[in-house]
């Protein structure tokens, strides 16, 4: 495997021009024709074999029109005393909405009785809802201002107004950050920092930003035939920039030291393939195979989470062992810092090529005789030191991930809705008038739905009686027949993220709808995100023992140790549930979410922390991955364990340093998004890459190496025989000419 990367490496960069160039087209052909097809990403949530997918099963093939498309419709509440009193102005806004969509739009308060008993108008008038129709995203920008301008004069008339989903979700975002946009210009700052040189900070981004492109695209042409929701998009773009990046900057890291060591730019990249090269893609792949490990959800909105991370991490392994190597190339030794230009090769700066070889080869030879020995850096010094006092080390880090584990045992699966929205936002306004005006229940709604007709309504009416008469029931509607379906719509009392109305839900199957002569399903939204926490439950421990199995075959063969894999495993367990319990005490338990824009404590939707350990558990492999890889090359070239784990820690602990730096700040700078559930996911993979890099890989790993000793790199019938110690390098220096 090292030998085909490392043959990859050098032909790309040798056509660094060609690879580069193919890579620029084929990823701008991709993205251009996804971008004018446009995406059909929907965030539809069906849990395939539910009682809730029965109910949408039954009412879709009722619907004569179930072979279509329904045009979206968006609710906009209006509320203000005396409302009734101001029927001008909401006139004059019906007016303006049916100007702006070329859609008629019911007044309320034109019959105020109907529209009571049909729930458009709040009890006492001072609250009323209009149904606007349309797609905002196919509308587009300005159709989405017009029909927001159109609900002005209520404002000027010190009415409430609150928009629900969709059309209240695109204006939300409308106003903004660009997340994607604050995590590539955090990531420039570092590497620009980091590195010392312009043109080596862009090449990681770059790369980055066109692996994204890449796999982004093929998402959204994918989105046609699949159901892949907008947070797949959001997290697999998310993901992708931080291995893209990080990926590109260890394979530069390596660039630079073989740069350093003398050896030519199309050479340099090769050697980079050969050693940093093959833990990029076992990295990658191993992210990818976790990722697409959500499919054992058996939930195809959970799965294509994990589809389309896995996509774009695929699209990242594949710019970095090609483009990247291209990359390099053309860049030459100006990827190295102003002062290690001149101490490499005074003459040839800026140059790329191999043509001058040997002369930079005798720049670096000269350099080498008459320079003084090379300070230490900082991980040089620190690196002994820490592998001398393993216990102290391993302890210290065991303490902080139990003290950060802790409220992890405390997590609950819950219900996020629009009521978790930000302060202020469209979607929370119109969410908490309804609850105001309508009562909490209006916005979990359950449908009872069953096969049947007019011959079956008295036992529907007995039916609804007893669900009338529970105190968990706000209101049941009467029974609607229509093609064979018989439909009844039910009210809770309390709210969508109430655990009261996933009781009520449970009761109803369990119980009410037992006990009578109707074979009912109980569907809506409530209901089905109560059968997605139910299948998440059963399938979690599937999804963990797949995982972890196959993340310990990839690093057991891949390093052939057997202790090696268990270590790896523990160490992601333990990263994993640090960063569950930080999530559990910052969002379910409410400490510090005013800093994210929050008001309160939100629950945790049960496919997050499914999602999140899939996708944990490959990230924390990329820093185990390249951190053995120093360790077991320091190994093979001689010496003791000891004495590999220190060389081992010295040369990547600067590169896994910045590499998490970077990670961190793309994840952190999805905080800015107004989903709630994106900030979830910010926080913790921010967290867990923190915790991984730090405590896991530069304190506890090294210390449980240096205990292991010999141990660790076992493997059945191997057995590695002592030498001379190789150079560092497998490629010779070049010959200083006379």
């Amino acid at each position: 495997m090292k030998r085909l990367i490392s043959s990859l490496a050098r032909v790309c960069a040798r056509r660094r021009w060609l690879t580069i160039a193919a890579w620029v087209i084929a990823v701008g052909a991709l993205f251009g024709s996804a971008y004018l097809v446009g995406p059909a990403l929907q965030d539809d949530l069906e849990v395939t074999g539910s009682d809730s997918q029965a109910a949408a099963d039954l009412l879709e093939a009722a619907d004569p029109g179930a072979g279509e498309d329904p045009a979206p419709t968006s609710r906009i509440v209006l509320a203000g005393p005396d409302l009734s009193a101001q029927e001008n102005v909401v006139q004059d806004v019906i007016d303006r909405l049916e100007a702006a969509t070329g859609e008629s739009v019911a007044n309320p308060l034109t019959d105020p009785v109907t529209a009571t008993r049909a729930g458009t108008l709040a009890e006492g008038g001072d609250a009323l809802m209009l149904t606007v129709v349309g797609d905002p995203k196919e509308q587009g920008r300005v159709w989405q201002q017009d029909v927001d301008a159109a609900l002005d004069p209520a404002r000027s008339a010190g009415l409430e107004v609150g928009i629900g989903a969709p059309l209240g979700t695109q204006l939300d975002r409308a106003g903004s950050v660009n997340s994607e946009l604050v995590g590539v210009i955090a990531a420039l700052i570092v590497l620009f920092v980091a590195l010392g040189s312009a043109l080596a900070a862009l090449a990681p981004v770059a790369t980055g930003i066109i692996a994204v492109a890449g796999g982004v695209g093929s998402i959204w042409l994918l989105s046609h035939g699949y159901t892949i929701s907008e947070s797949a998009v959001t997290l697999a773009i998310m993901i992708g920039l931080g291995v893209g990046i990080d990926y590109t900057l260890f394979l530069l890291s390596r660039f630079r030291t073989a740069l350093k060591e003398g050896l030519p730019p199309v050479e340099a990249a090769a050697t980079t393939g050969h050693t940093a090269g093959e833990a990029a893609a076992m990295a990658g792949v191993t992210v990818a195979i976790c990722a697409m490990g959500l499919a054992i959800s058996g939930v195809e909105f959970v799965a294509w989470l994990g589809y389309a991370t896995a996509i774009v991490v695929v699209v990242a392994v594949a710019a970095t062992l090609t483009l990247t190597p291209a990359v390099l190339a053309a860049i030459g030794y100006r990827a190295l810092a102003r002062r290690d230009r001149i101490a490499v090769s005074p003459a040839s700066v800026g140059t790329v090529g191999e043509g001058h070889a040997a002369a930079r080869g005798g720049a670096v030879a000269d350099a080498d005789a008459g320079a003084p020995a090379a300070r230490r850096g900082a991980w040089e010094r620190l690196a002994p030191r820490l592998t001398r006092h393993p216990v102290i080390a391993g302890v210290s880090a065991a303490a902080v991930l139990v003290v950060l584990a802790l409220p992890a045992f405390a997590l609950q699966f819950g219900q996020s809705s629009a009521g978790d929205a930000l302060p202020g936002s469209n979607q929370r306004v119109s969410f908490d008038l309804t609850a105001e005006y309508w009562g909490a229940g209006e916005n979990a709604t359950l449908l009872l739905v069953a096969e049947g007709g007019e011959e079956s309504l008295a036992d529907w009416q007995e039916l609804a009686a007893d669900i009338a008469g529970r105190d968990d029931v706000a209101a049941v509607s009467p029974p609607v027949p229509r093609d064979g379906i018989v439909s009844m719509q039910v009210t809770p009392t309390t709210g969508p993220s109430d655990t009261r109305t996933a009781e009520l839900v449970s009761a109803l199957r369990a119980e009410v709808v037992p006990a009578s002569n109707v074979d009912a399903h109980v569907g809506g939204a409530v209901a089905t995100r109560t059968d997605l926490s139910e299948r998440i439950s059963e399938r979690l421990p599937w999804l963990i023992g797949t995982v972890v199995a196959l993340s310990m075959v990839l690093v057991a063969f891949t390093f052939r140790s057997i202790l090696l894999p268990i270590k790896a495993a523990v160490c992601n367990l333990l990263s994993i549930a640090a960063a569950f319990g930080v999530l559990v005490w910052v969002f379910q338990e409410g400490h510090g979410v005013e800093l994210l824009g929050l008001d309160g404590p939100m629950p945790l939707d049960p496919y997050v922390p499914m999602m999140l350990f899939a996708v944990l558990f490959g990230l924390s492999m990329d820093y185990e991955v390249f951190l053995l890889t120093s360790m077991r090359q320091a190994w093979l070239r001689g010496g003791d364990a000891r004495t590999a784990t220190t060389r081992g820690l010295a040369e990547t602990g600067g590169v896994i340093s910045a590499a998490a730096i970077i990670m961190i700040a793309v994840f952190l700078s999805f905080t800015f998004s107004t989903n709630p559930v994106i900030k979830v996911f910010g926080v913790g993979l921010a967290v867990a890459v923190f915790v991984d890099a730090t405590v896991i890989r530069l304190l506890f790993v090294p210390a449980v190496m240096t205990l292991l000793g010999r141990a660790a790199w076992w493997w059945p019938g191997h057995r590695r025989v002592p030498g001379p110690r190789r150079q560092p390098s497998a490629t010779p220096r070049p010959i200083a000419r006379r």
